[in-house]
């Protein structure tokens, strides 16, 4: 599946969750990026797999009235996309 050109998340973690993640990712020899990256592409695919599509995009739309159809639709894409094998 091809997929989009790459855009960057960043968030914070504490010095000592940092340190965690860097030693783990040089175990697995990858960078810390590319760690982060495969262990929530996988988390997020195992939740689709055991959640459910339709319950998770049931859920969102839900919870935000205001979701709108091409908010929706890209959700939906997503969803559709993950890799859900085992």
């Amino acid at each position: 599946m091809a997929r989009e050109s790459a855009s960057p998340v960043s968030f914070r973690l504490s010095a000592e969750d940092r340190r965690l993640v860097e030693t783990v990712a040089a175990f697995r020899n990858q960078t810390v990026s590319d760690f982060v990256r495969s262990v929530v592409i996988e988390v997020s695919e195992t939740i689709i797999r055991t959640e459910g599509k339709d319950k998770i995009l049931k859920a969102l739309q839900e919870s935000n009235s205001r979701l709108n159809n091409e908010k929706l639709a890209l959700y939906r894409q997503a969803v559709d996309q993950a890799k859900l094998s085992p």
